[in-house]
């Protein structure tokens, strides 16, 4: 009985401790007009519609040729490890239309969550700026682990192998 009561209470203050740790909530709807709620803590990002996933966050845009080319592996991971992870996309450059925006997804066959150029994109990414240092170049990603702890960050277009091992380690 003891034990139970000394995990009773130590779940109870890891749950208030991370409760506190929320610095903003950041809701945004992505290109099929689906809620994406992102809650930023000191060490990264929560992601409550994705608990337990493994996310990407990557920033691109669609005049960024080394962003395009990461599509199709992007593509690829979100289609092998889609179970346990999710890649979560914001198009940082001058605004689409929402017909673009869905042609440009369609013609390049994206199967992950797109988020379109706001307001609320340039200020949550004004946060992640302040986070990592990160000086606005694309494409950029973030790699969370299943609490939303920042694990890696990746300037520049990587290679599937490399984003595969990384993802494989979390899972």
């Amino acid at each position: 009985m003891k034990k139970i009561t000394i995990l009773i209470i130590i779940t109870f203050l890891s749950i208030s401790l991370q409760a506190r740790d929320i610095l903003k909530t950041y809701n945004f709807k992505d290109s099929n007009e689906k809620n994406v709620e992102l809650q930023t803590m000191s060490g990264g990002v929560y992601f409550p519609g994705l608990k337990g996933k493994v996310v990407l966050l990557a920033f691109f845009g669609k005049d960024c040729p080394p962003c395009i080319a990461e599509i199709p592996g992007f593509v690829k991971i979100q289609k092998e490890y889609g179970k346990n992870f999710q890649i979560v996309s914001m198009h940082v450059q001058q605004k689409m239309s929402k017909s673009e925006l869905n042609n440009f997804i369609t013609l390049h066959k994206i199967n992950y969550i797109v988020i379109p150029t706001s307001k609320k994109v340039f200020g949550f990414s004004n946060f992640i700026t302040q986070k990592t240092g990160w000086g606005g170049q694309i494409p950029y990603s973030i790699l969370f682990d299943k609490e939303g702890n920042a694990v890696k960050t990746y300037l520049g277009r990587q290679s599937e192998t490399t984003l595969i091992k990384d993802i494989k380690s979390l899972l």
